[in-house]
């Protein structure tokens, strides 16, 4: 295995082939100041692993990979799997993986036979595992096999099959060989890990090769490793020329895959993954369910599916729609006209008494960034500024009493609290930019439903910001990031945190701009999309971290 180890990390993929380079026409690359983020390697995360190996292997094999769970660093999995190192329980489970995915495949070869007829033979010939590893390597390495790498797999087989013969274990010896070859394959470096090493320097620049720029664009539109089609683009020279790579990528676009693909980014974006665990006080909220947490997830993947992809609109329409999708129960959460549909959620106008609009007054966003017990004006601002428009907000002071002062004789709102707490300077550093926003917000109760009161005290929704405006309500503040360019650079922001796995560097900062000025007619996801792809900042990388 040893020897399988050295062989991944000499291998094309990891530079040794003649990147293609894209140059301007005056010879440089990108915008003045444009500096990539570092060259290096992450894992496969979970859904990647699991959906490659369903897309290569079959669905039953999909099935039954079980690869660790991912870790998010700085809110995303993808810059986990770039900066933490591999502990020891996880290596097990890889290898429990490993083996659970070849049983699949033993059981059911009709897949891989797709790749490599000879598995389905009756009696496989000692050169079927070299055709294994040859046809198969291909797709799980994201390249071709080196010559050293195909003779080492096959050994494991013959080794593995001649173990069988000699210590008359039941069963087909071919069935075993084949086995501990495919388990040796999957628990590979070059297919549990995604490097990014690029050529030569020129100017302190690498340009990705083919192979790599094949599988980043595979990743990142499908959510899973490049199929033979766009390895054979790529060997083609195809991905060389910016007019055949928009193509590609927009024909990419068209599948059922980058559906699938958008939507896990939402789901992890917008936290929408965690909301069925999301805890409630039962007394004081006893309609909260994880069915009911299921519906508010789903009508938010309603409204995203709907702006993306049946629009194609502007993506900051998600913050001042002025509809929603609800099923019977969630419209009688919101207190709505039944759809009459008691599972399947439907287009429905916001009430006009709500002051709703978008994802921000949907009960997944609302409920999620709550705690059990009230409302958290500090959360919900804070996600907002962080994860809507990119803005960094500071950590408290270690030396700040996290603790609300006590309500006056006649009582207070839970915003008239925060509003004292923030009279403390210690405080306002960072409450005095979330809780403003989060104030927005203040009409709707702890898992989402409108309210007028608090603690017997009229509401407010007021609330104002100078780099983005004033606002007295939910559908007010929704308005203001529609139309703010900061909202819509932070979308390509988190693009590049959450599918290119690192925080966007200061050298790459002119190129999200030029992304932006290029989306002419609105920040269309898709046409945002395409526009990664064919920039700089996705082409190249720095030195190797």
């Amino acid at each position: 295995m040893a020897s399988l180890v050295a062989a991944a990390f000499a291998s094309p993929a990891c530079g040794s082939e003649d990147p293609p380079t894209f140059p301007d026409d005056d010879g440089t690359v990108g915008p003045a100041g444009f500096e990539p983020a570092p060259g290096g390697m992450r894992r496969l995360l979970r859904h990647e692993y699991q959906r490659s190996i369903a897309m290569i292997l079959g669905d039953a094999a999909g099935d039954a990979a079980a690869p660790p769970n991912d870790i998010a660093q700085q809110g995303f999995d993808a810059i986990g799997a770039s900066i933490l190192s591999l502990p020891p329980q996880p290596v097990e489970v890889y290898d429990t993986s490993a083996a659970a995915i070849a049983d699949a495949v033993v059981a059911d070869p009709s897949k891989l036979a797709e790749l490599a007829p000879c598995v389905e033979d009756a009696s496989p010939a000692p050169a079927c595992y070299d055709e294994v590893a040859t046809e198969l390597g291909r797709l799980l390495f994201r390249r071709p096999l080196e010559q050293a790498e195909i003779d080492d797999f096959a050994e494991v087989g013959t080794f593995a099959e001649t173990w069988h013969l000699d210590n008359d274990v039941s069963g087909e010896p071919f069935a075993s060989g084949l086995k501990y070859q495919l388990t040796a394959m999957l628990e590979a470096p070059s297919f549990l890990y995604v490097p990014e090493i690029g050529g030569d320097p020129v100017k302190g620049l690498r340009a990705l090769n083919a192979y790599e720029l094949a599988t980043r664009l595979s990743l990142f539109l499908l959510g899973h490793t490049p199929d033979a089609d766009l390895l054979d683009q790529a060997e083609a020279g195809d991905l060389d020329d910016d007019t055949k790579l928009r193509a590609i990528a927009e024909d990419l676009l068209s599948t059922a895959d980058a559906k699938v693909n958008v939507e896990t980014f939402y789901d992890e974006l917008f936290r929408l993954r965690f909301l069925s665990e999301t805890p409630k006080n039962g007394d004081d909220f006893p309609t909260w369910s994880p069915e009911l947490a299921e519906a508010m997830r789903q009508e938010t993947l309603l409204l995203i599916d709907d702006v993306v992809w049946k629009r194609d609109a502007d993506i900051r329409s998600l913050y001042d729609a002025n509809y929603t999708f609800v099923n019977d129960a969630l419209a009688d959460h919101y207190d709505m006209p039944s759809p009459n549909s008691p599972v399947q959620p439907k287009k429905a106008t916001w009430p006009a008494d709500q002051n709703r609009a978008g994802f921000l007054s949907q009960g997944a966003f609302l409920a999620h960034q709550s705690g059990p017990l009230r409302n958290s004006p500090t959360k919900r601002g804070k996600f907002v500024l962080q994860f809507l428009l990119c803005q960094e907000v500071p950590p408290p002071p270690s030396d700040v009493v996290p603790e609300l002062p006590e309500p006056p004789a006649g009582g207070a709102t839970l915003q008239e609290l925060l509003e004292m707490h923030m009279e403390d300077p210690a405080c306002n550093s960072c409450h005095g930019r979330t809780d403003p926003v989060g104030f927005a917000f203040e009409f709707f109760d702890t898992i989402g439903r409108h309210r007028t009161m608090d603690e017997g005290r009229a509401v407010k929704g007021d609330g104002a910001l100078d780099d983005i405006g004033e606002w007295q309500n939910a559908a007010e503040l929704g308005a203001l990031l529609a139309e703010s360019d900061e909202a819509a650079h932070c979308v390509i922001k988190n693009l590049i945190r959450g599918k290119l796995g690192h925080t966007e560097t200061e050298g790459e900062l002119v190129v999200v701009d030029d992304i932006g000025a290029a989306l002419t007619e609105g920040y269309s996801l898709q046409k945002m999309l395409v526009e990664v792809v064919a920039s700089p900042l996705f082409r190249y990388v720095g030195e190797p971290r």
